[in-house]
């Protein structure tokens, strides 16, 4: 039977077979068009690789040996463009026997093989079922000590048993189609460590709407869990994820309808973020709603955030739909919730996720959360009356936020939070992808040792202290002496001159980025809680100025990619037309300026209709490609400029050449393409595809314009087919004189 997908002949969700081309068997390829079989073959028969042909469509199939398959796919993929990537299509049968009727169901693209194939981790943890839920609890906003319900949130298991959270899971299971069995096992999970934990209140469940096919079929298996559990169907609510773009809305209709009819709750995951959020409430009509994390982020403090997500709580309130606030971290927050009238709130104020669901969340009282009030004069009031070291942190976080230079953001928290808690040394630890890491910043009092750049290759942080710092936690160190640590690590802090320190970790989202570090070198320093409650308040306030300092470089990275795809001809991946004129009119305006040679050089692919009528237009975009690559490979200057002019033209821009260069160029291009000597059977002048060239020279002058040179350049080209193709004409600008250079 098939081996290459997860999908079980019954319904996507239910099985996860594990990935068995490993073993020997045959691989059948279909592919889109002829030319791409060409390909395929043409690397087989590089390597002596045996196959046959299969003739009702382009496509081979060939013996494997253990492994081979992923080899040969992989090594295809590099050869194949994204499009032929996608349409190509795969069959991976175990052993010798043909594939059978039901074996055609499990055909999948050829990227998704790959895919598929590089996710035996996953695969594996899917199988054995190695995931846990932990629980964050829901609470009534007006008293946060009663607890209405919890959210459950996945979290996979290595073979360790350590915790892996769910941000790399989710990724590869898009990519390899693994959402609808990851989406069965987290719902199945949910439901199994609540009802282990006998915790009373609602249950919130996530899923993903296109994980499902045809509910009946798909939630069989959760319903049946639910009622095996206990759990009273109103009880349960079910999560739509509205980011994740679901394009069919009258399935996602059909799924709550099904959720609905079965007497559960429907919930709007990520109200604020995403797509159609408010068009989303309207079709769906949930019975919750969940205000994104990043909207209540200082909601309190910020205009527009305020403004928006006052008037979803107003829209809520009118269509008696309950609304819950995440991602609450401070007293301000949950008081500007309270008072516009949102009805949980959710947050690690409350309570962070946990294994074993908490039973008990702490109380704000009304006089803590008159603190947060809105009110103007509370506010005056409020500010005017907070201690000495509240507003030094509030100077320092606007320090720290003034920059949107990643260095200067670090620098500056170091030396502010320095000078703030008069330490000997403060760093900011940075850590690499392999959890290694290093000092990448550092602010140090007279007469303490730097250790600016110091690396550490810690293989065992991961296992050992990374969940601790992703949850939150700070740890504080009076004196390393006695602090029951190993002799090790004693020695390394004692070499590096620490004698107490206060750690905490820089958080962006669930990813821990980095350490914000205060070090007493010469003495034991006891930390207060107070001192402690105001590293942690620096350090996420570093974390987001971090953030939107790599969100401004991501932009300004994107600014300059959508600048280059602008200018750039998709194909080809020369200059297009338009970055072709206005190079042409910037050069123009120097050299009228200058009085120096300017030169083109057209050229267009002989024949080229012929090419595309025999091979296709994936081998003319293919041969299109080369020929652009052979032109651009004639270009010496950086003010060069090679664009693609249309269709199978190409143009050159010479800059300060004169027409003996110019031609040189336009022979140097026809040698280049020469010696690819791509076939070409139906061309009229070579076996091979060749260009003709027209080239042209001018001294610009204000009365005269860029179209003069591109006009005696065209001319050039037009006698260059009049002559027979496949040759050089320059054309004289001034009198018109046609010398043709074969």
């Amino acid at each position: 039977m098939s081996q290459i997908c997860p999908i079980s002949k019954t319904c996507a969700c239910r099985n996860v077979a594990r990935c068995q081309t490993q073993e020997a068997g045959r691989l059948f390829l279909w592919f889109p068009v002829p030319h791409t079989l060409k390909k395929a073959t043409s690397y087989l028969q590089q390597f002596a690789i045996e196959y046959e042909l299969m003739h009702e469509r382009p496509g081979l199939s060939l013996d494997c040996r253990p492994g081979q398959s992923q080899e040969i796919a992989r090594n295809l993929a590099q050869l194949l463009a994204p499009r032929e990537l996608k349409e190509t299509q795969v069959l991976f049968i175990r052993g010798a026997i043909q594939p059978q009727l039901h074996d055609f169901s499990d055909i999948a693209s050829l990227q998704r093989f790959i895919k598929f194939n590089q996710s035996d981790w996953l695969v594996e943890m899917l199988a054995t079922e190695r995931f846990t839920s932990y629980f964050q609890p829901i609470v009534s906003i007006k008293d946060t000590s009663q607890i209405f319900g919890y959210e459950s949130l996945l979290r996979g298991l290595d073979e360790q048993g350590n915790l892996i959270l769910p941000g790399s899971i989710i990724e590869l299971a898009t990519e390899a189609g693994l959402i609808p069995q990851l989406d069965q096992v987290a719902r199945l999970s949910a439901i199994a460590q609540f009802n282990r934990h006998q915790v009373s209140g609602h249950i919130f469940i996530n899923f993903a709407p296109t994980s499902l096919y045809d509910p009946a079929s798909c939630l069989g298996s959760t319903v049946e869990a639910i009622d095996i559990a206990g759990i009273s169907h109103e009880r349960v609510v079910f999560e739509v994820v509205e980011s994740d773009n679901p394009q069919d809305l009258d399935h996602l209709k059909a799924v709550l309808q099904y959720y609905r009819d079965a007497g559960f709750l429907v919930a709007l995951d990520d109200l604020g973020s995403g797509y159609s959020s408010l068009n989303l409430l309207h079709q769906l009509r949930p019975d919750f709603i969940k205000l994104d994390m990043e909207l209540i982020r200082n909601v309190h403090q910020d205009l527009y955030k305020a403004s928006i997500t006052e008037k979803l709580l107003e829209i809520a309130q009118k269509l008696n739909i309950q609304t819950v606030a995440e991602g609450i971290e401070c007293i301000e927050e949950l008081n500007w919730l309270r008072e516009r009238g949102a009805t949980f709130a959710q947050g690690y104020l409350i309570a962070k996720p946990n294994a074993v669901p908490v039973t008990t969340t702490p109380h704000f009282d009304l006089i803590a959360l008159t603190l947060a009030s809105t009110d103007r004069k509370q506010v005056e009031w409020h500010v005017q009356h907070q201690s000495e070291s509240e507003r030094i942190v509030a100077a320092v976080t606007q320090r720290i936020r003034q920059s949107l230079e990643l260095d200067e953001i670090l620098q500056t928290t170091a030396a502010e939070v320095r000078q703030l808690f008069e330490v000997d040394r403060v760093v900011i630890y940075q850590f690499e992808p392999d959890w290694s890491g290093l000092v990448a910043v550092e602010s140090l009092a007279e007469g303490c040792m730097s250790i600016f750049g110091f690396h550490v290759m810690d293989t065992c942080f991961k296992s050992t202290r990374a969940a601790y710092y992703q949850q939150g936690n700070t740890r504080a160190i009076e004196d390393v002496e006695n602090a029951g640590l190993s002799p090790c690590h004693v020695d390394l802090l004692r070499s590096l001159q620490i004698r107490a320190n206060l750690v905490v970790p820089i958080l962006q989202q669930e990813h821990l980025w980095g350490l914000l570090i205060a070090h007493q070198c010469h003495n034991p320093r006891q930390w207060q809680q107070s001192e402690i409650n105001l590293f942690n308040q620096l350090a996420g306030q570093a974390a987001i100025a971090i953030q939107q300092s790599e969100l401004y470089h991501q932009l300004q990275q994107a600014n300059q990619e959508l600048q280059r795809l602008a200018c750039s001809d998709g194909l080809t991946q020369v200059a297009n037309r338009r970055c072709f004129d206005d190079v042409l009119n910037v050069q123009w305006e120097k050299f009228s300026r200058e009085q120096g040679s300017l030169s083109l050089i057209l050229c267009d692919v002989d024949y080229f209709k012929l090419y595309n009528d025999t091979h296709g237009h994936l081998a003319g975009d293919d041969a299109l490609r080369q020929v652009a690559k052979a032109i651009s490979q004639t270009v010496k200057h950086p003010t060069d400029l090679v664009a693609r002019y249309g269709g199978e033209e190409f143009a050159v821009i010479l800059p300060n050449t004169d027409i003996e260069g110019a031609i040189a160029v336009a022979k140097e291009i026809q040698n280049n393409l020469s010696v690819l000597k791509m076939p070409h059977s139906h061309s009229h002048v070579s076996e091979f595809i060749t260009l003709s060239l027209g080239v042209a020279t001018i001294t610009p002058h204000s009365q005269l314009s860029p179209a003069t040179l591109i006009a005696a350049a065209d001319q050039g080209l037009y006698q260059a087919k009049a002559q027979g193709r496949n040759c050089v004409v320059q054309m004289d600008c001034k009198d018109t004189e046609v010398r043709y250079l074969l």
